[in-house]
């Protein structure tokens, strides 16, 4: 099973800067409760916000002194497929060989042969290491669906080791139910609320946001198949408004720490009164 991979959200200071120590910290505390592994530079990782260079210097800073590389997973978010050849290409550098790929964006609902082409130029790439690579569909973010079609056709191009599987943070149920049909695909949920159940039907795990604050809450529901009801008012509380800052004020919220709410432009702070509607679905007095 795949297990819990943290889509971890990126510590960043008052003035922008990536807090380096704060991130240590972090997956250190993420660790010790039992995750799989981290997936840094996603959608909570406000990953399309931080450039190459910086990543590569956050990345050094911590691996491999402190961690294995092993046990991360990196986001690909890119238009260009020649971008995403250039950062997989200096993560091989740096020992990384696992991979969440979304498909390019601002272009609308491009057709599956557009995307079959995008893909392939990447997957074609003569690269330093074996990796392995995990699709995106998030196409709320991304204005793009990863259909079942394309999957298919992209796992008998280029074999299914290379593409291993499949993060859906659609939301809906219907969509990762249809990739669980699609034989020897590893599917990780990405929306907290279908976790017990596209479990229960297959899936192999998730990446999410919210395993940044409840890791060990994650891990059981994976695990026991039953779903959370705090959990679940907490996702329907963040998709209010823009999905990182309120994931980032849970845990500011549950560390004690205002640091976590700092984000960067274009996003914003989470606003005051989801703060409280939050620590209010948490227990906690405003």
């Amino acid at each position: 099973m795949f297990g819990l991979s943290v889509a971890i959200t990126t510590p960043f200071t008052k003035q922008g800067e990536i807090d380096f120590e704060s991130f240590r910290q972090h997956i250190n505390v993420l660790m010790h409760d039992g995750v799989n592994s981290v997936t840094f530079f996603g959608t909570t990782g406000e990953g399309p916000s931080i450039s190459l260079d910086e990543k590569l210097h956050v990345l050094s800073y911590l691996y491999p002194k402190y961690y294995n590389q092993r046990h991360a997973i990196l986001a690909i978010i890119c238009s260009s497929s020649a971008d995403a050849i250039t950062e997989i290409k200096n993560y091989n550098n740096l020992g990384f060989n696992k991979f969440l790929i979304a498909p390019p964006y601002f272009f609308g609902e491009p057709s599956n042969r557009g995307l079959c082409e995008w893909f392939s130029e990447i997957f074609s790439t003569s690269f330093q290491f074996k990796n392995q690579f995990i699709l995106y569909n998030i196409p709320q973010i991304t204005g793009v669906t990863i259909e079942n079609d394309l999957i298919s056709e992209l796992r008998q191009k280029f074999g299914n080791q290379l593409i291993y599987g499949i993060k859906d943070s659609s939301g809906d149920m219907a969509r990762a139910e249809s990739y669980l049909t699609n034989e020897g695909l590893m599917v990780a949920i990405g929306d907290e609320r279908l976790i017990a159940d596209s479990v229960s039907l297959g899936a192999s795990g998730s990446i999410c946001g919210l395993s940044n604050i409840f890791p060990k809450q994650i891990l059981r529901m994976i695990h026991s198949n039953r779903k959370s009801a705090k959990l679940n008012a907490l996702i329907d509380e963040i998709l209010k408004n823009p999905v990182t800052p309120g994931v980032k004020a849970v845990l500011a919220i549950k560390t004690q720490n205002e640091k976590w709410l700092n984000v960067r432009p274009p996003l914003i702070e989470a606003p005051k009164e989801q703060i409280n509607c939050l620590k209010d679905i948490m227990g906690i007095s405003s």
